[in-house]
């Protein structure tokens, strides 16, 4: 099967998609919603309280532990005091029991009495007091609604007047602005006469038709993603979008998930980007290296998006899902449905282009053991995005090739460490062109105006985009795409361009085609034009530990896992290790370390900078690298080959013949494999 990604085109047709949510009608002039009267409508009407109790038998162990986290209680005013108040509500709405209606009010009472404000603790407590009122409707005094209303209004307000209107396509945007705007306004209609309930209502309303589902729908495209990677996407950006589309359909009776992509295809992405070898989403852009689907993060929810879709996979995705904390079960059995069948992933295609991100992730099977690769070239839409276009990660049984860092915020740290390495070119595994005169704009996130950053010799720094009505197709955010792509049996093929990433006063073109011969050969072809002959281009590659280098073979170890790098291209290579400590974070001459947070291991302090002795105006790059084993390493495994306008390589491995050519004028390959004598596929590739 053959897919191709033209993503300015692509993106101009989901845009088209995501303006037409309701029938037919533009997000934004769609009339103003009828709320449900009577309480409950947040997640739960009264007709779905025979289904809960049913549910309660169906999950006898979850709700079991429920029962015990509904008496608990937290004083800390913040997230424990919401988690404890969200538990004992639906308790108490289930049973009527009065022991958790007192628990619950201990806890509201807490949050309203004693909240501290701030940007995440504050949305949460508007999500928990919204609903244990109206889950615990009938059973408070209008004493007690009155504080309740007003703390959340109180609350909401802070989350409107004082943070941030983040980008539509930030998770701070969903988190801080849209989820506290609708659960103000749906838990409280219709039961006091405060103008800000109105407000709060249009306010939310415009919010999620006209900018959060626009922008989801955008990022996620025909195919599921969302452009901060997955350290922000789980939290701070689906779990607010899947609760907020939950309580629209509630309190509305209008579903939007169906007109949703971004929930219908989230769980095939996060499928996608697991590690096969610890189970953790693959290290992009700004997530801690620890980044799991776990009920720390509230992950649950994937139980609502199976649900809502009939997703046998985000089933089989939220029942991956430790469940450590009781607090955190009540999603289980709100919303995991028993008659849908989890659907694992060993049946799925074991490579997957996400066209809009401009993602390719691939791996050699749906076994722990298995290779696993990233290679991605896309858009920059999203203040959490790295300068990384042209970038790939290889892992099998351990981390190879990595995308290097820790995820460190905190004063004093935003505008050294991830402003000149973390969030840099030099922190990927992709290439580097060096004019020693560019300057780059530093700051704490891209564009800002302060002093200079280090010059990496990478990519430009750009602001994101702030509302989902910039992004034309011919708007500046299109810096990388996906040219080809292609997926078979033998072979995941793709290449990108990045030229447009770079300052076009350096840079005239980069096509990096990556070629995944399974199960552990990979082949890079880099083709890369200088406006400077002079301009030193740096192939680069980020490990764990001190990669060994022996002419042209490097070899990556990371206890079980072994890479083996081979340099073809340049002939006259100079292959240099940079790292170790006090130069983790190596960049212009000066080390960029984190301040306040420790280095970690996995974070990785080495990388290999393959350069040409000397420069031209058009330098290519070839690599042949293995997972396991060396047959690469063998002199006679791996040779140059040169005919006009292709350049490729005759690699014997993995007991096959492969000839691989890669045009120098577009993107294109051919791919000949042959096995004991006989060719078993001799294709041109688009």
């Amino acid at each position: 099967m053959f897919w191709s990604c033209a993503p300015v085109p692509t993106v101009a047709v989901i845009m088209c998609a995501a303006a037409l949510l309701v029938g037919g009608r533009v997000c934004g002039d769609a009339p103003e919603p009828t709320i449900r009267t009577g309480h409950p409508r947040l997640f739960v009407t009264p007709d779905d309280l025979p289904r809960l109790t049913r549910q309660t038998a169906a999950y006898p162990d979850e709700w079991a532990r429920m029962l015990d986290a509904g008496l608990w209680t937290s004083d800390d005013a913040g997230y424990g005091s919401a988690r404890a108040l969200t538990t004992a509500a639906l308790v108490y709405l289930i049973t009527n029991d009065e022991r958790y209606l007192r628990n619950a009010l201990v806890n509201a009472e807490t949050i309203c009495r004693n909240h501290r404000f701030n940007q995440y603790a504050s949305p949460e407590a508007v999500f928990a007091l919204a609903l244990a009122y109206d889950w615990c409707y009938h059973g408070l005094s209008p004493a007690q609604r009155e504080e309740i209303q007003q703390a959340i209004l109180r609350i909401a307000d802070y989350c409107r007047d004082e943070l941030w209107r983040h980008s539509d396509f930030c998770n701070h945007f969903a988190l801080e602005k849209v989820w506290p705007d609708v659960f103000t306004a749906l838990a409280l209609y219709g039961d006091l006469p405060d103008p800000r309930v109105e407000q709060y209502l249009k306010l939310g309303s415009q919010y999620l038709r006209a900018h959060l589902l626009p922008a989801a729908n955008l990022m996620a495209g025909t195919t599921g993603g969302q452009f901060e990677g997955y350290g922000y996407d789980s939290w701070g950006y689906m779990r607010p979008l899947a609760y907020v589309l939950e309580a629209w359909r509630t309190a509305t009776g209008e579903d939007l998930f169906p007109s949703c992509t971004a929930t219908a295809n989230n769980a095939l992405w996060n499928i996608y980007g697991r590690r096969p070898f610890d189970g953790k989403q693959e290290h992009f852009d700004d997530a801690g290296l620890e980044q799991a689907w776990s009920d720390g993060n509230e992950t649950h929810f994937a139980y609502l998006i199976a649900r809502r879709h009939r997703d046998g996979r985000a089933q089989w995705l939220g029942d991956q899902i430790e469940r450590r904390y009781n607090a955190n079960l009540w999603p289980v059995l709100l919303w995991r449905d028993p008659e849908i069948s989890a659907v694992p992933p060993s049946d799925l295609p074991t490579a997957r282009l996400f066209d809009s991100l401009g993602w390719v992730l691939m791996r050699s099977s749906w076994e722990p053991d298995a290779t696993f690769a990233s290679f991605q070239c896309g858009p920059f839409l999203a203040g959490h995005q790295h300068l990384d276009n042209n970038s790939f990660t290889i892992h099998k049984r351990a981390l190879l090739a990595i995308d290097p860092g820790v995820n460190a915020y905190g004063e004093g740290q935003r505008t050294d460490y991830r402003t000149n390495y973390y969030s840099r070119t030099i922190a990927h595994n992709t290439i580097t062109v060096y004019d020693p005169h560019e300057t780059f704009p530093g700051g704490p996130w891209a564009g800002d105006d302060d002093s200079p950053a280090a010059n990496d010799g990478g990519q430009i720094r750009m602001r994101a985009a702030e509302r989902v009505d910039e992004v034309t197709p011919d708007s500046r955010f299109f810096v990388g795409r996906i040219a080809a792509y292609r997926h078979g049996d033998l072979y995941t093929y793709a290449v990108g361009d990045a030229t447009r990433s770079y300052s076009a006063s350096k840079l005239r073109l980069f096509r990096r085609h990556f070629l995944y011969l399974p199960p552990d050969l990979f082949v890079i072809f880099d083709q890369v034009e200088a406006v400077d002959p002079s301009f030193r281009k740096t192939w680069l590659l980020h490990c764990v530990d001190e990669p060994l280098v022996n002419g042209s073979i490097s070899t990556v170890v990371n206890g079980p896992g072994r890479l083996t790098v081979r340099t073809v291209l340049p002939r006259d290579a100079e292959i240099t290790v940079v790292g170790g400590p006090g130069r983790e974070c190596w960049v212009d001459g000066r080390n960029w370390p984190p301040i306040e947070k420790e280095w970690e291991r996995d974070a990785g302090a080495w990388r290999l900078e393959v350069s040409p002795a000397r420069p031209a105006a058009q330098d290519l790059f070839l690599h042949v690298l293995q997972t396991d084993g060396a047959d690469i390493a063998l002199p006679e495994a791996v040779s140059l080959i040169e005919q006009g306008g292709r350049v490729g390589v005759r690699v014997s491995a993995q007991g096959r013949r492969y000839d691989v050519t890669f045009s120098t004028d577009g993107p294109s390959a051919h791919l000949a494999v042959v096995e004991d004598g006989r060719h078993i596929l001799d294709q041109e590739l688009p």
